[in-house]
């Protein structure tokens, strides 16, 4: 019997880990390791995190494992056990733990993932080079949960984003119709690379970008400012965008393009990214339904005492 102590932590019946490492999730998923089945593999959620995905904006994800279909399902508080079969050229390592590939990752979160946060995982695991789009194309399994929403991510996924931030003000262009080139390099009239700019609105000189947190550091500022006149002296304006303005002022960033382009405005073009961002992490209610997706995938008590409570009356 495990002693109660304020230098441990419990992330599952049976299994302790030092204080100290209780917001590693690899150190957390090598101590529950020890205690599922020899097949199990981490899976959705948890292989995501593992690989350094950009994740929806929730606080916290459950842990889940997955073993194989003819294995005994294996009821832990702590860490959801699926019961799946996962292929055995899905299973990969990330250092010494065992987890699903990088398709079969994906191919699991869209069952629960909303399609701009699945665009984002998507983007993040291209930028990283852990994945292409043909290997999660193979990967679908037709009539399987989710291959809707993946099939529309694919579309939608350009792995040259580099930030969840930067592929969600793509995401307002693109889905309003608006044609962007992500990355694109800016080069002087010698040929030399002046910027690299994260959005070019296509068919004008205007340039839309994420501002981070870290412009408001005085020596960023500095660079920003010197940027900024580069892209000047090239005939290029540039209009950077807040965190705050892509959530609730998408019209706004939408009718600038349209005043780039020289287009007549036309309200309505924003409708279908305010329609996906309502459903995304983006939002409190996108937030809330994501939660609730992901809460059937976390077990506070086992099934065992939730069948006991029922039993007794409690």
């Amino acid at each position: 019997m495990l002693r109660r102590s304020p230098h441990f932590v419990h992330p599952a019946r049976g299994v302790a880990q030092p204080t100290a490492t209780a917001d590693d999730l690899a150190t957390t998923c090598r101590a529950l390791a020890a205690i599922l089945p020899s097949d199990a593999v981490f899976t959705h959620v948890t292989s995501a995190l593992l690989r350094g995905w950009w994740m929806p904006m929730l606080d916290s994800f459950p842990i889940v494992a997955c073993t194989d279909g003819d294995t005994t399902h294996h009821d832990r508080r702590g860490v959801y056990v699926r019961r799946c079969d996962i292929p055995a050229g899905h299973r990969e390592r990330i250092g010494d733990l065992a987890v699903a590939s990088a398709e079969w990752t994906i191919v699991e979160l869209a069952e629960h993932l909303a399609l701009l946060d699945l665009v984002a995982v998507i983007d993040s695991a291209l930028h990283l080079g852990h994945t292409t789009i043909d290997r999660i194309r193979a990967t679908m399994r037709k009539g399987r949960r989710g291959v809707r929403v993946l099939r529309r991510a694919l579309d939608l996924a350009d792995g040259r984003s580099e930030s969840w931030w930067e592929t969600m003000l793509r995401l307002v262009h693109v889905l309003s119709g608006i044609a962007v080139d992500p990355q694109e390099v800016v080069l002087n009239a010698a040929g030399v690379e002046v910027a690299r700019v994260d959005l070019r609105i296509r068919g004008s000189r205007r340039v839309a970008e994420y501002d981070g947190g870290d412009h408001r550091d005085r020596l960023q500022h500095q660079d920003d400012l010197r940027r900024e006149k580069a892209l000047s002296r090239q005939g290029l304006q540039r209009y950077g965008y807040i965190a705050t303005e892509i959530i609730h002022s998408a019209r706004q960033i939408v009718r600038d393009a349209e005043e780039a382009l020289g287009l007549t405005p036309m309200p309505s073009r924003a409708d279908l990214w305010l329609t996906e961002a309502r459903q995304a992490s983006l939002t409190a209610s996108g937030r809330a339904g994501l939660g609730r997706r992901l809460d059937r995938l976390t077990q506070q008590t086992s099934r065992r005492s939730r069948r006991a409570n029922r039993a007794s009356g409690a």
